[in-house]
């Protein structure tokens, strides 16, 4: 059976990037399990550029959605790669406005889904005593911005999980690791305002928004690289320093 890596989130625009690079680096030999949940059309048009790719719809904060998609890939084949993708940033509360709804609705898509899917999918490709999890978390898991206090908590758990999956599946062949991109030019950050495009780049040492191909490089080191685990890549122009 193929060799499958899932790519949750794969609509959005760093998800597209690195389904595009894990397609195009390993040569086709990792077939490509596209996750989306709310646009449909981006998906299907990336899935007709990648031959052989299947797209699932889920709501992957619920249990029925992560098994929707742990069944659509074994059905695959041999689930080797998963990229923790899908998340929200919003609603931008500062912290004293914080309310219990927008902490469920962040801490659902982004702590809740990657944990339970790293357990599901880990437990696969233990079997196979080989595979690797990729997290995406975020500069903001260690810089503060106003309105991005429950976003930065999840993030930063992420990243704390991600080291505690890559110690107890070492001995197992998984690997995880996480890659934490910067701001980065997508349709997220278009809708950022010039004013704040600019107070933000000011606080990037390199100057600029990243390329969502940056943070697909990223990814693909993360997969190839067999010694590599239990590790943070920030790709985030030095904002994080």
């Amino acid at each position: 059976m193929p060799d499958i890596a899932v790519v949750t989130g794969a609509s959005g625009g760093i998800g597209a990037a690195v389904a595009r690079a894990i397609h195009a680096k390993s040569g086709g030999q990792l077939a490509l399990c596209l996750h989306y949940n709310g646009n449909a059309s981006a998906a299907a048009a990336l899935s007709k550029d990648i031959s052989g790719s299947v797209t699932v719809q889920a709501d992957l904060s619920t249990a029925a959605g992560r098994k929707t998609l742990l069944e659509t890939a074994l059905s695959m084949g041999n689930p080797y790669c998963l990229v923790n993708n899908a998340g929200i940033d919003r609603p931008h509360e500062a912290a004293l406005l914080i309310d219990e709804s927008s902490f469920d609705k962040i801490m659902d898509t982004n702590l809740r889904a990657p944990l339970f899917l790293m357990r599901d999918f880990a437990k696969e490709m233990a079997r196979n005593e080989s595979g690797v999890i990729v997290n995406i978390s975020s500069v903001l898991a260690r810089k503060a911005v106003v309105g991005s206090a429950v976003y930065r908590a999840s993030k930063a758990a992420l990243e704390a999980l991600t080291l505690q999956f890559a110690s107890e599946l070492g001995p197992k062949g998984v690997r995880v690791i996480a890659v934490a991109p910067g701001f980065i030019e997508t349709p997220m950050t278009a809708a950022i305002d010039e004013s704040q495009r600019a107070a933000i780049k000011k606080d990037v040492a390199l100057g600029s928004f990243g390329t969502a191909d940056s943070v697909a490089e990223s990814v693909w080191h993360a997969i190839e690289n067999q010694y590599l685990s239990g590790a943070v890549l920030a790709v985030d122009g030095g904002m994080g320093l």
